[in-house]
């Protein structure tokens, strides 16, 4: 016989296999009460898992109103999480990470009952069996960590399983940065190119190409010898797009070198700069190095 439960304690009762099944009611994060059931061996097993799922329920925490697969999680979580708030470029880096090593090894199995353990076999089956470098497998797992925090926001889980698994070791390649005299040695040669005044701008600032296209003539204060880089020049399905650049700090207002305020002077660009326009026409006059 079934011992009596407390008012309010769910039910345990003994199923014809021999186990035990317990029952109570609970929220679903749709809002609706439901009945949710969970299984042990033995009665004080379904005890514990059922006291597990009623402290879920004080403190708040609905429990999943669908059976969630990684794979159907991570289809979600990129189409509506990632898509419409962040840059096309990180949708598809995500997208790719997702697609290629994510859902062929995980994807079939349920999101709340995917574990550490799992996940680092699948991240030592990448590295030993598939021969993923290192640098790959840091984004395959970053962006299953992403997507387990979401999953955890949304309330579907009450951990991210992924955290305790250690991110991959990468090795950043050697870099030799050129001397003094080799940097004067380039400029002096690419003098007379027409995107002379944008190497001058990657060189001897340090910005990327993407923000030097980007630059406009109203981010450019010639007076006072400084600059506010605010916007960037994409890629996005084939074509050119103008964005703002990801963070506040890549819009700081930064000093603009006599010499680079020249060349850009020198090419005509004081009174109609676009940095679009500037690196495709040639400088009429060349400053000297």
């Amino acid at each position: 016989m079934a011992k009596r439960r407390p008012n309010g304690g769910g039910t345990i009762t003994k199923r014809k296999d021999g186990r035990y099944q317990g029952a109570a009611y609970v929220t679903n994060t749709d809002g609706h009460r439901v009945r949710k059931f969970v299984y042990g061996s033995t009665y004080d097993e379904a005890a514990e898992k059922l006291g597990k799922l009623q402290d879920q329920e004080r403190n708040g925490v609905p429990v999943p109103s669908r059976t969630w697969t990684v794979g159907q999680w991570l289809a979600y979580w990129l189409e509506h999480i990632v898509k419409p708030n962040r840059e096309y470029n990180m949708y598809v880096k995500y997208e790719s990470k997702a697609r290629l090593y994510l859902v062929p090894h995980l994807g079939k199995k349920a999101l709340v009952r995917l574990t550490p353990a799992q996940v680092r076999t699948f991240m030592t089956a990448l590295e030993e069996h598939e021969e993923v470098p290192a640098a790959t497998r840091f984004e395959v797992l970053r962006v299953l960590r992403n997507a387990l925090n979401r999953a955890r926001r949304e309330e579907l889980l009450t951990r991210n399983v992924a955290e305790p698994v250690d991110m991959p070791k990468v090795s950043k390649g050697e870099t030799k940065p050129w001397t003094a005299r080799e940097a004067i040695t380039f400029l002096r040669t690419a003098r007379s190119h027409r995107l002379y005044a944008a190497c001058v701008l990657v060189l001897v600032l340090g910005l990327r190409r993407s923000e030097v296209l980007g630059l406009g003539r109203q981010d450019i204060d010639f007076e006072n010898e400084q600059f506010t880089p605010v916007k960037q020049v994409q890629r996005v399905h084939g074509g050119l797009v103008l964005k703002h650049l990801n963070t506040e700090s890549s819009q700081a207002v930064l000093p603009l070198p006599k010499f680079c305020a020249t060349v850009l002077e020198s090419a005509g660009i004081c009174r109609s700069w676009s940095g679009r326009s500037a690196v495709r026409a040639g400088s009429r006059r060349r400053a000297t190095i």
